[in-house]
Protein backbone atom coordinates (compact mmCIF):
# COMPACT_ATOMS: atom_id res chain seq x y z
CA UNK A 1 0.00 0.00 0.00
CA UNK A 2 1.30 3.40 -0.85
CA UNK A 3 0.69 6.63 1.02
CA UNK A 4 -2.34 7.69 -1.03
CA UNK A 5 -4.11 4.35 -0.55
CA UNK A 6 -3.58 4.55 3.21
CA UNK A 7 -4.92 8.13 3.33
CA UNK A 8 -7.95 7.19 1.23
CA UNK A 9 -8.72 4.18 3.46
CA UNK A 10 -8.38 6.37 6.57
CA UNK A 11 -10.75 8.97 5.11
CA UNK A 12 -13.33 6.28 4.36
CA UNK A 13 -13.07 4.79 7.86
CA UNK A 14 -13.40 8.19 9.53
CA UNK A 15 -16.11 9.64 7.29
CA UNK A 16 -18.75 11.41 9.37
CA UNK A 17 -16.72 11.23 12.59
CA UNK A 18 -15.39 14.25 14.45
CA UNK A 19 -11.67 14.85 14.43
CA UNK A 20 -9.75 15.88 17.56
CA UNK A 21 -10.13 19.61 16.83
CA UNK A 22 -13.90 19.26 16.46
CA UNK A 23 -14.14 17.18 19.65
CA UNK A 24 -12.18 19.79 21.58
CA UNK A 25 -14.36 22.60 20.23
CA UNK A 26 -17.52 20.64 21.08
CA UNK A 27 -16.30 20.04 24.63
CA UNK A 28 -15.45 23.71 25.11
CA UNK A 29 -18.81 24.78 23.67
CA UNK A 30 -20.61 22.41 26.05
CA UNK A 31 -18.74 23.73 29.09
CA UNK A 32 -19.31 27.36 28.15
CA UNK A 33 -22.98 26.62 27.45
CA UNK A 34 -23.42 25.09 30.90
CA UNK A 35 -21.65 28.08 32.49
CA UNK A 36 -23.96 30.50 30.69
CA UNK A 37 -26.94 28.39 31.78
CA UNK A 38 -25.79 28.60 35.39
CA UNK A 39 -25.33 32.36 35.17
CA UNK A 40 -28.79 32.66 33.63
CA UNK A 41 -30.20 30.76 36.61
CA UNK A 42 -28.62 33.33 38.93
CA UNK A 43 -30.19 36.14 36.88
CA UNK A 44 -33.57 34.37 37.05
CA UNK A 45 -33.28 34.18 40.83
CA UNK A 46 -32.61 37.90 41.06
CA UNK A 47 -35.40 38.83 38.63
CA UNK A 48 -37.87 36.41 40.20
CA UNK A 49 -37.19 37.58 43.74
CA UNK A 50 -36.64 41.32 43.40
CA UNK A 51 -38.41 42.40 40.20
CA UNK A 52 -41.36 40.08 39.64
CA UNK A 53 -41.74 38.86 43.23
CA UNK A 54 -42.28 35.32 41.84
CA UNK A 55 -39.62 33.09 43.44
CA UNK A 56 -40.91 29.99 41.61
CA UNK A 57 -39.42 31.44 38.42
CA UNK A 58 -35.95 30.85 39.80
CA UNK A 59 -36.85 27.28 40.74
CA UNK A 60 -37.64 26.46 37.11
CA UNK A 61 -34.24 27.69 35.98
CA UNK A 62 -32.42 25.59 38.55
CA UNK A 63 -34.55 22.55 37.70
CA UNK A 64 -33.53 22.77 34.05
CA UNK A 65 -29.89 23.49 34.88
CA UNK A 66 -29.46 20.56 37.26
CA UNK A 67 -31.29 18.22 34.88
CA UNK A 68 -28.92 19.20 32.07
CA UNK A 69 -25.81 18.98 34.23
CA UNK A 70 -26.82 15.66 35.80
CA UNK A 71 -27.61 14.10 32.46
CA UNK A 72 -24.31 15.36 31.06
CA UNK A 73 -22.41 13.73 33.92
CA UNK A 74 -24.28 10.43 33.50
CA UNK A 75 -23.41 10.39 29.80
CA UNK A 76 -19.77 11.11 30.66
CA UNK A 77 -19.88 8.27 33.18
CA UNK A 78 -21.24 5.87 30.57
CA UNK A 79 -18.40 6.80 28.22
CA UNK A 80 -15.47 7.26 30.63
CA UNK A 81 -16.48 5.03 33.57
CA UNK A 82 -15.25 7.56 36.13
CA UNK A 83 -17.03 7.06 39.40
CA UNK A 84 -17.21 10.72 40.43
CA UNK A 85 -19.19 11.47 37.23
CA UNK A 86 -21.78 8.90 38.31
CA UNK A 87 -21.98 10.36 41.80
CA UNK A 88 -22.22 13.96 40.51
CA UNK A 89 -24.84 12.94 37.96
CA UNK A 90 -27.04 11.24 40.55
CA UNK A 91 -26.70 14.12 43.03
CA UNK A 92 -27.51 16.70 40.35
CA UNK A 93 -30.55 14.78 39.17
CA UNK A 94 -31.71 14.54 42.79
CA UNK A 95 -31.43 18.33 42.98
CA UNK A 96 -33.51 18.59 39.79
CA UNK A 97 -36.19 16.37 41.33
CA UNK A 98 -36.10 18.44 44.53
CA UNK A 99 -36.62 21.65 42.55
CA UNK A 100 -39.51 20.00 40.66
CA UNK A 101 -41.14 19.05 43.95
CA UNK A 102 -40.65 22.57 45.29
CA UNK A 103 -42.28 24.02 42.17
CA UNK A 104 -45.30 21.75 42.57
CA UNK A 105 -45.64 22.65 46.24
CA UNK A 106 -45.37 26.41 45.58
CA UNK A 107 -47.81 26.41 42.64
CA UNK A 108 -50.38 24.15 44.30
Amino acid sequence: MDREEILQKSRQENAGKMDECEKTAFGLASRVGMLVGGLLCVVLVLIGEFVLHRPELSLVGWLVYFAMQGTSNLVLYSQLKTRFRLIYGIVELLFAVAFAVMIVLKVA
